[in-house]
């Protein structure tokens, strides 16, 4: 992206106080849930991806992010690009915008997402936060060590919350880097 203007900026102080490998685990219960979950009611079983196939998503949504970097952020005109682009399905459907790949990198990984918004910086839909963020669980098969160096590498934020943790950013779309970084770094390009 040429990065011409840049979607809202969220007004949030960037720490790193996470010890990823250090994470809760969601039971095996909720995390196959078909129906939701309390921490997010329309949640939906993303593990088991791919690297490969997150690599391929996340150009969808690089090309996605492209359009509304023209359109603008926040327009109507943004918001029928999102509209469109979501009336078909997607393996973005049910992500916010800019978002989704991060959320399939976190799944390649090991983790378990459990919720996610992209702070209501692209597009004129409300959202329940104001900051972009992720929140996910561990698992035994987890790469903290790929997710750590990959939010480094971003330059995004991460906190525990409550037992799971948590991974934010000032601007959304230092989740695609992060999803690059991280997916570059399991399928050992990095």
């Amino acid at each position: 992206m040429t990065n011409l203007c840049l979607p809202a900026k969220a007004e949030v102080e960037i720490v790193r106080e996470l010890d990823v490998s250090r994470i809760g685990y969601l039971d095996e219960e909720l995390a196959s849930s078909e129906d939701g979950i309390m921490l997010n009611h329309i949640y939906f079983d993303t593990r088991g991806c791919e690297a490969a196939d997150v690599e391929l998503i996340l150009e969808e949504e690089l090309e996605l992010l492209e359009s509304l970097e023209e359109a603008g952020w926040n327009t109507p005109e943004a918001s029928e690009i999102i509209d469109s682009h979501f009336s078909d399905w997607s393996e973005l459907t049910g992500f916010d915008v800019g978002i989704g790949g991060a959320v399939l990198a976190l799944s390649a990984a090991g983790a378990t997402p459990i919720t996610s918004c992209n702070g209501g910086t692209i597009g004129i839909e409300h959202h329940s936060s104001s900051v972009p963020h992720i929140l996910f669980a561990g698992s035994a098969t987890m790469n903290a060590s790929a997710i750590h160096q990959a939010i480094e590498i971003a330059d995004l934020g991460s906190v525990y919350s409550g037992e799971f943790g948590e991974i934010y950013a000032d601007n959304v779309l230092k989740f695609p880097t992060f999803a690059r970084a991280l997916i570059e770094a399991l399928m050992g390009k990095d």
